[in-house]
């Protein structure tokens, strides 16, 4: 059984005065915490936030990824 993970999702949000599209949403994500941030992403329109929350979410619940290359069979 593979070892539990703890994921984590930062989104942090600010509006931009005077910009057409005012919206700023900053994303961090991990699919496990041990390793730190993996990736980091600035956003404008809302629907992108959302779809990036369920891709996350999604990647969540599906396989552990990879720790790296298999060892060699013997």
């Amino acid at each position: 059984m593979p070892p539990p993970r703890t994921g984590l999702l930062i989104i942090r949000v600010w509006i931009e005065d005077g910009s057409e599209q005012p919206l700023r949403a900053q994303i961090s994500v991990t699919h496990d915490v041990a390793g730190g941030i993996e990736q980091t992403v600035t956003l404008v329109r809302a629907a992108e936030v959302t779809r990036v929350v369920d891709d996350w979410i999604l990647e969540m619940l599906g396989p552990t990824p990879s720790t790296g290359p298999p060892a060699p069979e013997r």
